[in-house]
């Protein structure tokens, strides 16, 4: 079963190289009638993180859970938020207890080409306390939620200590400054409409165009651009970027940690 710009499979295997390919071709272009409603307001009127969930569509999950948080959902005086991506150079990467997968099915897996998490990591203190750091993901079955930045990633990747385990499919993480994300980002949802059709029913708010820059005379509405950059988020190569590998995430997830996420790139 395919959803959305996934791959799944059933058992985990050395070489992913003949998976399927889910891109859409570019010069399609969806049923018109997009909604009016916005990103923003749909996530400021949620009760919950949880409700803000759209199967398939984890960057826009993770905009407007982050969004929520920043805007007066909670008292954030505490925490520096983080937009993460998930993903490697193949991207085909294994992860376990996500939704996609059926709650009692906890030895099956899914096999992204990326995924997108929230992070938050709490203010480094004048007293030099560690800094601690939980994830916000509304697309796994981990709990608790927010989770602990360790068990996370021991739960959604157990099969990195595998000795027998291709490491090229290991994750990498792209981890991006929230604010920064919810003013740069931008995508009209183009990578998941193909022959005429949705892979996956894609939200019912209007598209994200936030970091699309327009000139405001040109007449068109924001709900009416094409265009999209989520391709660069999910490249784990290009200059200024803070990319870890699965072990550096380990490391910083230790009670020890002083380092903010981006203080330094280890790719």
């Amino acid at each position: 079963r395919q959803q959305g710009s996934c791959i799944q499979h059933r058992r985990i295997i050395d070489d992913m190289k003949n998976r399927s390919n889910n891109e859409c071709k570019m010069n399609e272009k969806p049923p018109a009638g997009r909604p009016s409603t916005s990103a923003e307001s749909t996530a400021l009127k949620s009760p919950s993180d949880d409700d803000l969930r759209v199967a398939c569509y984890c960057e826009e999950n993770a905009w407007r859970v982050v969004y929520r948080h920043l805007n007066g959902c909670c008292d954030n005086r505490h925490w520096k938020y983080y937009i993460v991506f998930i993903s490697n150079n193949h991207r085909a990467c294994p992860m376990f207890m996500q939704r996609a997968i059926p709650i009692d099915a906890p030895t099956e897996y899914v096999c992204w080409d990326y995924h997108v998490i929230v992070m938050r990591s709490t203010v480094q203190s004048n007293d030099n306390r560690p800094i601690v750091s939980e994830v916000l993901d509304i697309d796994t079955w981990i709990t608790p939620y927010p989770t602990p930045l360790s068990q996370y990633l021991d739960e959604s990747f157990p099969h990195a200590s595998d000795p027998n385990f291709n490491e090229q499919y290991l994750p990498l993480f792209n981890v991006v400054k929230a604010d920064e994300f919810i003013r740069d980002f931008y995508s009209d949802r183009m990578h998941m409409y193909k022959d005429g059709k949705w892979n996956s029913p894609p939200p019912t708010y209007s598209p994200i165009m936030n970091g699309l820059k327009i000139d405001s005379n040109d007449g068109q509405e924001r709900n009416e651009l094409t265009g999209s950059n989520l391709d660069s988020y999910i490249s784990m190569s290009g200059e200024g970027k803070c990319v870890f590998t699965l072990a550096e995430m380990h490391e910083r997830s230790k009670a020890s940690n002083k380092k903010e996420w981006t203080e330094w790139s280890a790719i």
